[in-house]
């Protein structure tokens, strides 16, 4: 999948703008929607706490 990144302001956590921004998603609240934006750095570290996630969460005692 080709990420396609345009100039804008990150969501994420940063809150900074006039950066490259790649776009997650939709934020939806009450009803309405915006375009959800992340930067490379703010990616990253989203990335890097989903991967700890996944390696370290337990499987559910059925």
């Amino acid at each position: 999948m080709k990420r396609q990144w345009i100039r804008g302001a990150c969501w994420l956590g940063c809150e900074r703008s006039g950066l490259p921004v790649i776009y997650l998603g939709p934020v939806q609240w009450d009803g309405q929607h915006a375009p959800f934006h992340a930067c490379a750095d703010c990616l990253e570290r989203l990335m890097r706490q989903a991967n700890t996630f996944f390696m370290h969460r337990q499987p559910t005692a059925v």
